[in-house]
C-alpha cells in the first residue's frame, strides 16, 4: 500500500499548508577555538571603530583594552586579537580571554602568570612597584578607576541591553559604589522579575568623576609611570584604558581629561607604546 493511501498519510490540505513553511537545516556553529592559530590570540569586545586607520584595534571595552595594553607594556607584542567570539564563549562567560596556540584558554587572572613564564620573570612580590607602600597604594587607585571613573563612562557610553545584562546586577553594583543613597531601580519593584535598570542621578556621578581625574593628574605629576614606578605596571595599563576610553567619549567626559595636559600627554605617549594588535585570520 502506498504511503499516500496509508492511514498515517498527511491530508493534502495540511500538506499544502506546511509547504508554505519549508524546513531548513543549517550547519552547526563553528567552534571559536577550533581553528589552529600560530600565536597567542586575545578575544576582545569589538573596537569602537573598525576604521581606526585600519590598524588600531583597540577594544571599546575598558577591561579588554586594559589587557591589550598590559601585554604590550609587558613587552609581549607578538599577539593577535579577534572580536567575532561571543562573550559567553570566554572563560567563565567573560571577555577578554587569551587563547594559546596549543588551544588552551586563559582567564584574565592567569594572564600575568603566563606572561611571567613567557619572559622567564622571577616572582615579584612588589608587582613591579617601587616599594610595598606604592603597591598597597595602587589598590586605592584601582578602586577609584573602577568606581568613579568607570561609572561615568557607563553613563556616557551605554551598552546594548541584553537579557543577561538586564538580569545581572553588575552595573547596579558599580553605580552603588559612587551614588549615595544607592539609585532606585527602574523596574521590578512590584513585579515577579528582579529589579533592572537604575534611575541615575548623573550630576553626583560626574562630580566624583571630575574629582577622580583631578586626583589622578595630581598624583601622576610629571612622572613617567603612575606611582613613580621605573617600568609600567598593571595599574598603568588600567589607567591608559580608562584615559583612552574617556578621550573617545562624549565632550562632557572628554573635556575633564583635556583640562589636564599631563594626562593627555601621558595617554598619547603610552598609546604609541601599546602595539596596534593585528586581527586574527578567521
Amino acid at each position: 500500500m502506498s504511503s499516500t493511501n496509508s492511514v498515517f498519510a498527511i491530508p493534502e490540505p495540511i500538506r499544502k499548508f506546511f509547504s508554505i513553511f519549508p524546513l531548513y537545516t543549517y550547519p552547526a556553529p563553528e567552534n571559536p577555538y577550533s581553528k589552529q592559530i600560530t600565536k597567542p590570540t586575545l578575544w576582545i569586545q569589538p573596537p569602537r571603530k573598525l576604521e581606526l586607520d585600519g590598524q588600531d584595534y583597540f577594544s571599546r571595552d575598558v577591561e579588554c583594552l586594559k589587557w591589550q595594553a598590559y601585554l604590550s607594556l609587558r613587552g609581549i607584542t607578538d599577539f593577535d586579537v579577534r572580536w567575532d567570539v561571543a562573550e559567553e564563549a570566554g572563560v567563565g562567560g567573560h571577555l577578554p580571554t587569551l587563547q594559546l596556540p596549543n588551544g588552551k584558554l586563559l582567564s584574565t587572572m592567569r594572564i600575568p602568570m603566563w606572561a611571567d613564564t613567557v619572559q622567564n620573570s622571577p616572582i615579584d612580590t612588589l608587582e613591579g612597584y617601587k616599594d610595598a607602600e606604592a603597591r598597597d597604594e595602587s589598590r586605592a587607585w584601582v578602586s577609584l578607576l573602577e568606581g568613579a571613573v568607570h561609572s561615568e563612562l557607563e553613563i556616557a557610553n551605554p551598552k546594548e541591553q541584553t537579557l543577561t545584562s538586564v538580569l545581572s546586577d553588575g552595573p547596579r553594583r558599580a553605580l552603588e559604589s559612587v551614588v549615595h543613597p544607592p539609585p532606585a531601580p527602574l523596574s521590578g519593584i512590584s513585579t515577579p522579575f528582579p529589579p533592572s535598570g537604575v534611575q541615575i542621578p548623573s550630576y553626583p556621578v560626574h562630580l566624583r568623576y571630575r574629582k577622580a581625574i583631578q586626583s589622578l593628574s595630581d598624583r601622576l605629576g610629571t612622572d613617567e609611570w603612575l606611582l613613580g614606578s621605573s617600568a609600567p605596571t598593571a595599574l598603568d595599563a588600567l589607567l591608559f584604558a580608562y584615559l583612552y576610553t574617556a578621550l573617545q567619549s562624549p565632550p562632557a567626559v572628554k573635556r575633564e581629561v583635556e583640562r589636564h595636559p599631563n594626562l593627555v600627554n601621558w595617554e598619547s605617549r603610552v598609546r604609541s607604546l601599546v602595539t596596534p594588535s593585528k586581527q586574527a585570520e578567521i
